[in-house]
């Protein structure tokens, strides 16, 4: 039979009975937007995770508070990490090229008659470079700055945008934090999460001198050092050489943990790339429900076919002609849904972004792959009933009432 025939009767049979096979295909439509949801989401997590720690390079190193072995003890009796102590870890340690101490806390903000609470943050010198931040106008606190305990204030880019008409109309401006007045001296560049949680866009910077002097602190949080090691191979010796220092001058020093920015950053996009596994499993099976659907509606058409194929069979038909006729049905069904599914996807995915807070990240590859899903799907649960078609014999497939 040529492919032309064998296409025209596979066009008359599904125009023929479009109802059964839109409900057949409705699995497959289900299954391809779910594949294409949860590859953009998963894509989406990778991204987020990746700009999380976009301004931090795998030698960032952290020095940061357990607080679980805190909480267990008397907290206000664990010592606290300080200047004296960053400058002996810079003395001893031959892998860092530079380190700061920094300390957190929300405080009221006040410019004119607008009041908010924001993350304040407490910066010793070297903060910008070390965190890879830039400014968008202004200049970092010098070191007479942190020598004088100065009212000088470095601000974020969502903070000169919500609160000033931007970056150059903020620079020389006075705001009030908790009751204290500070000078805007800069503003730094829109940079996304990169202070392990602690967003830069939404902060102010203090000189740590004037942060810890003037008593601005909750009290409830640690201070914490970040280093940076001379290269990525020697990150592991600057954490031994930092661990060496604090356990010889702290007497709680097994109350604080070292890590890497790598591992983090590596911890962070794999555990997206686990999800977005975990979710397209979910999605594979998904389309295994709807091929075995796709199975079973064959079945029962092929039954209904029966004296169709034995009347092809009759006049000279080839078993591999019905084979392919049978099977092409089925992965016409996969084209159409996976066709369906990708068109919808794309008021699916405005709509996800829409109305929930999950980072989702469309891709062409997500596209190909779920289309691919639903002819895979089509042609792998067609090809056994197609099979038993072809295998019916002529004389009882022509007796079948």
């Amino acid at each position: 039979m040529r492919i032309i025939e064998l296409l025209r009767i596979i066009w008359i049979n599904v125009r023929q009975n479009k109802g059964k096979v839109f409900l057949t295909s409705l699995g497959i439509i289900v299954g391809t937007i779910t594949i294409i949801l949860v590859i953009a989401i998963g894509r989406g997590g990778e991204e987020a995770a990746a700009k999380q720690f976009a301004s931090l390079s795998a030698d960032t190193i952290y020095v940061k508070p357990d607080y679980s072995a805190i909480l267990s003890g008397e907290s206000e009796k664990v010592e606290r990490l300080g200047v004296e102590l960053l400058e002996k870890i810079m003395e001893e340690s031959s892998a860092l090229v530079g380190m700061y101490l920094r300390e957190s806390s929300f405080l009221e903000l006040k410019i004119g008659k607008t009041k908010a609470n924001v993350t304040t943050i407490g910066v010793t010198k070297g903060y910008a470079e070390l965190s890879n931040l830039s400014f968008a106008a202004g200049r970092d606190f010098t070191e007479e700055d942190h020598e004088q305990l100065a009212y000088f204030a470095v601000i974020g880019a969502n903070i000169a945008d919500t609160y000033f008409k931007g970056p150059e109309d903020a620079l020389g401006k006075i705001i009030s934090l908790n009751q204290k007045r500070y000078q805007v001296i800069g503003v730094l560049k829109r940079s996304g999460d990169g202070l392990q949680g602690i967003s830069s866009d939404e902060s102010i910077f203090l000189p740590y001198s004037n942060y810890s002097a003037k008593n601005l602190a909750s009290g409830r949080d640690y201070p914490q050092l970040v280093g940076k090691a001379d290269r990525v191979k020697a990150v592991e010796r600057a954490m031994k050489e930092i661990r060496s220092t604090i356990d010889y001058y702290m007497r709680d020093g097994d109350k604080y943990i070292i890590e890497d920015a790598g591992s983090r950053i590596e911890a962070a996009t794999a555990s997206a790339r686990t999800m977005k596994l975990l979710l397209i499993s979910v999605a594979a099976i998904v389309f295994v429900v709807s091929g075995i659907g796709i199975m079973n509606v064959l079945f029962v058409t092929i039954k209904e076919r029966t004296r169709e194929i034995g009347i092809l069979k009759a006049i000279g038909t080839r078993r591999k002609d019905i084979l392919l006729q049978f099977l092409l049905e089925s992965v016409a069904i996969g084209v159409f849904g996976g066709g369906v599914g990708a068109v919808l996807s794309f008021g699916a995915l405005p709509l996800l972004m829409k109305y929930t807070e999950i980072p989702v990240t469309a891709s062409p590859e997500g596209l190909l792959i779920a289309f691919l899903f639903a002819v895979i799907t089509g042609t792998v649960f067609g090809f056994y009933p197609a099979y038993q078609a072809s295998r019916l014999v002529p004389i009882d497939a022509l007796n079948t009432e």
